[in-house]
């Protein structure tokens, strides 16, 4: 079985694990194609620095670097001309440029190939022209499709796809990395006290930072507030903190490295991820509940998106915007040792079984049997 994949997600060497995992179980002569410079909206990714030894991973320019949907590859042939695929696989959005590019040289260099996408995409973007039409091109030409979250599946089909959809996180994580870990010296550099209550992710409102501090002015044992991340409310979080007579509670760490993330994470004793919906953002997966449960400590959700089809019966979920929920949610775990303990442990059994590079892997190579045999059940 011989693979073509495309994505500015690979360009670093850190998102490869899970091809890596697939090359290791299953017979896959596997390409992986990327962009030789990346501008994220943080800072600009270039391949040369993330070269792989491991994996035939190859990169060639593009215009309109750092645009999801706009950017396309300086390449007519795209590998498709001398890697013969049997299957493209595009994880570039379904109105993205770069993957009706993909599509026609597809067409002209390796017609007989499948093709499949991802798409992460949870809410109803209203597209306008040209992008809507590239969509329909590029809806109208391909197999399958994976989705990251069933809001995603859901959408595809309003559009019309009537393809097989299967429903798979982009990515796992490894659970040798993420473990139970010893957190007492980083607590202690911290300053950290009683049951630490961390958060990780983007210092905004959508995020649920404000209902976090309002929840836990309503807590009666000692804790402190563990922030991770950054972002443009961080000033009035620190406002909104004080207003709480919270500010000795608040901790917030800044530019953690990835490396870092799991020292940090067994430093908590329960994380919390109280996104809400606006109309411009969904929460697509929520990689750190997985990566927290996989390092046995408890979390909290708000029934936002896919928050709670992540958690499962591993964690709590409350509604989310409900400030007097979250703060029960919270009051009944910080209290409780015990279930932070056992939830802890069926966090990391759900990891195991559903979320790691392993089995991201697994259900992928299933997917591409699937599509070459004309199996039109679903992976979910």
């Amino acid at each position: 079985m011989k693979v073509l994949v495309r994505s500015h997600t690979y360009i670093t060497r850190v998102g490869r694990e899970k091809w890596r995992e697939l090359v290791r179980l299953y017979d896959v002569e596997l390409r992986i194609l990327v962009p030789s410079v990346w501008k994220d909206y943080l800072f600009t990714i270039r391949f040369d620095e993330h070269r792989d030894d491991e994996l035939d991973v190859v990169s060639h320019p593009v215009l309109f670097s750092g645009k999801e949907a706009a950017h396309l590859y300086l390449s007519l042939t795209m590998e498709f001309r001398h890697f013969k695929p049997d299957i493209f696989h595009a994880e570039e959005g379904t109105d993205a440029v770069s993957y009706m590019q993909g599509l026609i040289a597809k067409s002209v260099f390796a017609p007989r190939a499948k093709t499949l996408f991802f798409t992460w995409m949870n809410f109803r973007k209203q597209l306008h022209f040209p992008f809507s039409s590239i969509e329909r091109f590029n809806l109208a030409r391909s197999d399958r499709a994976i989705t990251g979250n069933r809001d995603a599946r859901d959408i595809l089909r309003e559009k019309g796809f009537n393809k097989p959809i299967d429903v798979l996180p982009l990515l796992g994580i490894d659970a040798s990395l993420f473990c139970k870990r010893d957190g007492t010296a980083l607590r202690e550099k911290l300053g950290l006290s009683g049951v630490v209550i961390g958060f990780i992710g983007r210092f905004v409102p959508e995020k649920g930072v404000f209902d976090l501090l309002a929840a836990a002015k309503y807590l009666t044992t000692d804790f402190t507030l563990l922030f991770i991340g950054g972002g443009a409310a961080e000033a009035d979080m620190w406002k909104k903190a004080a207003e709480l007579g919270l500010s000795d509670k608040v901790r917030i760490a800044h530019a953690i490295p990835h490396a870092d993330i799991p020292f940090y994470i067994n430093a908590m004793d329960l994380l919390v991820l109280p996104s809400y919906t606006v109309p411009h953002w969904k929460e697509q997966f929520g990689q750190v509940l997985v990566q927290a449960m996989a390092s046995e400590v408890p979390v909290i959700g708000s029934t936002h998106a896919e928050i709670p089809n992540v958690i499962g019966d591993a964690g709590l979920i409350f509604p989310e915007r409900n400030v007097e929920q979250l703060a029960e949610t919270l009051k009944r775990l910080v209290d409780d040792a015990g279930l932070r303990r056992k939830l802890g442990e069926k966090g990391r059994e759900r990891v195991l079984v559903r979320y790691t590079n392993t089995r991201i892997a697994e259900a992928t190579y299933a997917i591409y049997r699937k599509l070459l045999e004309g199996d039109e059940t679903c992976v979910e």
